[in-house]
């Protein structure tokens, strides 16, 4: 399902590109491209799937206006101790606390890549009642830096269109890492970012690189809770390129909600007869 978008927003950016004279347009072009993959996860929600229950189709379109949380500390009952998802939550929520290092609240600081700086999101320790576990919260940046960071993660991709980039360069690999971690940390709706973020990013690297990725397991997770060093890392070790023996594997492409977080979330497309490798 979402390599068959993820091919759709390739072509969009194909032919927005094609017409591109500017900087300006190539950022434009990208956008477009998210844009469409944006309304694509809202009719999915309007169709009854992804939605998770007591939430409406309408939040996947609803912009976060102050900020959202998100609670990593694993809970029994909601998650079976033991289960991928209960130990890579139990993973992160040992990353985010020695991080915190004793400290109830860390903000996340994104570099931009002209050096200047950004607040991220917000990691909070919450101590709880005698008797009840201790949590731990990650915030979203608020409204004005999530738009500034999805801008430069546009800026950042048109910069590699321009430069034709090599998926060998590392500085060109960077680029990419640059722009996903701004995406990350600026998530524009309320339900439903992290399947567009994925979806629109193997897209852009299909188009950037002429190759298809297979993406870190949980990228919008590693990038709230790890940092962007610790993202960085993460994006090294984990983003691979599919290769061309596997050019009839779908199974690649097979990312969806419903896993979140820790299960098998590949969410790369697999290469085919298509360009760039983007299954169908």
């Amino acid at each position: 399902m979402q390599a068959v978008e993820a091919n759709a927003a390739l072509g969009v950016l194909d032919r927005e590109l094609a017409r591109a004279g500017s900087p300006a347009e190539r950022v434009a072009g990208f956008e477009a491209a998210y844009r469409h993959v944006a309304e694509w996860r809202y009719q999915l929600a309007l169709e009854g799937k992804w939605v998770r229950p007591g939430a409406s189709a309408e939040d996947v379109r609803a912009r976060i206006e102050f900020g959202m949380n998100y609670r990593l500390t694993p809970t029994i009952g909601r998650r079976e101790p033991g289960s991928p998802a209960f130990e890579f939550l139990t993973e992160l929520e040992r990353v985010a606390l020695d991080r915190l290092d004793g400290q109830h609240e860390l903000q996340n600081v994104v570099t931009m890549r002209d050096g200047r700086t950004v607040n991220g999101n917000l990691l909070h320790f919450v101590p709880a009642p005698q008797g009840f576990p201790d949590e731990v919260i990650t915030q979203t940046a608020g409204p004005e830096d999530r738009d500034v960071l999805r801008r430069a993660a546009f800026e950042a991709l048109a910069e590699l269109e321009e430069a034709k980039a090599d998926p060998k360069n590392p500085e060109h690999r960077q680029a990419f890492a640059d722009a996903a971690y701004f995406l990350v940390q600026g998530p524009e709706f309320q339900r439903g970012s992290d399947a567009i973020m994925r979806t629109f990013l193997v897209a852009a690297h299909a188009r950037v690189f002429d190759v298809a990725p297979v993406l870190p397991q949980a990228i919008d997770l590693d990038g709230m809770v790890r940092g962007q060093d610790g993202f960085n890392q993460v994006m090294r070790d984990q983003l691979r390129l599919v290769p061309k023996a596997a050019q009839n594997n779908a199974a690649a492409a097979q990312t969806t909600e419903s896993t979140r977080p820790g299960a098998n979330r590949a969410g790369g497309a697999s290469r085919s007869a298509n360009p760039r490798g983007l299954s169908r």
